[in-house]
């Protein structure tokens, strides 16, 4: 699967490149820390303690079971979420006009998977599958927010990714620098090909401290935020970015991001 995707033999005895440690650390890394802070619901105290209560999105419920969720009582615009994976995520932008038992079908399918089974990835397969829907979080301009993605090593934001144009076929991910918010060129796209994009607002600076707050100790994990208002909200924490098999750019800056993984690993307070 690496191989097809990404375009080289991967090697994961000795790994170099940023998806070969990916997958070393899906194989090998049993840090206790890892399912709980994947666990969409359990992260959300653990979070809270580390950055407050307000950058956390407002959760509107829980359930064990599709059918139980109180659709006629939820508001107009919600998104609704499964906790233990990826993908499992909808966007209801008008309730009035949402096909209700589609959505609750396929709600009630992600509870019958087991994600981490599905995929390899250990720190999901123990995480008890629930729904949740949180509160709709307004973009600019009323549709879905910038998503933010801040890639950590040992500790110390890299990489700023903002995801634009989300659940539309116009989107795309550019790279920034998270304390300058200059453009990187890292990437499958460049700010040339979103000319009506200007970049990160000087807000986006402020991630940076609430990603360490909640990176400390982990040797490398993307933590997501949006910015309402300007005010960041945390989305999620995923240590398996890509699952070993998406590449963020070429294979030359899939090796060069495995570098920097490597020597801020050696750099870390403690690491001999």
């Amino acid at each position: 699967m690496m191989r097809d995707a990404l375009g080289y033999a991967p090697n994961l005895r000795n790994p170099r490149s940023f998806n070969e440690r990916i997958a070393w650390k899906i194989l090998n890394d049993r840090n206790p820390l890892i399912p709980l802070t994947l666990d969409k619901l359990a992260v959300r105290p653990w979070a809270a303690e580390r950055i407050g209560l307000r950058a956390i999105t407002p959760l509107i419920g829980v359930w064990d079971r599709a059918a139980d969720i109180p659709w006629d009582s939820l508001p107009n615009r919600f998104v609704l979420k499964a906790n233990h994976g990826c993908g499992y995520n909808i966007l209801v932008s008008d309730k009035r006009i949402a096909c209700r038992a589609r959505i609750l079908d396929t709600a009630q399918s992600w509870l019958a998977e087991n994600y981490g089974e599905r995929t390899g990835e250990w720190g999901y397969r123990s995480i008890r599958p629930r729904l949740l829907v949180e509160e709709f979080l307004p973009g600019p301009a009323g549709g879905p927010p910038e998503d933010y993605k801040l890639y950590l090593f040992g500790g110390r934001p890299y990489l700023l990714q903002a995801h634009l144009n989300r659940f539309t076929e116009r989107k795309s991910d550019l790279f920034y620098d998270p304390v300058t918010l200059a453009p990187l060129p890292l990437g499958r796209w460049r700010p040339a090909d979103c000319p009506d994009y200007p970049g990160p607002p000087p807000e986006a600076v402020r991630l940076c401290d609430l990603a360490m707050r909640l990176g400390a100790g982990f040797d490398a994990v993307r933590i997501d935020f949006y910015l309402i208002g300007g005010e960041p909200r945390f989305g999620e924490m995923t240590h398996y970015s890509g699952g070993s098999s998406v590449p963020l750019g070429s294979i030359e800056e899939d090796f060069a991001l495995g570098r920097i993984w490597a020597e801020a690993q050696r750099n870390r307070p403690g690491t001999p």
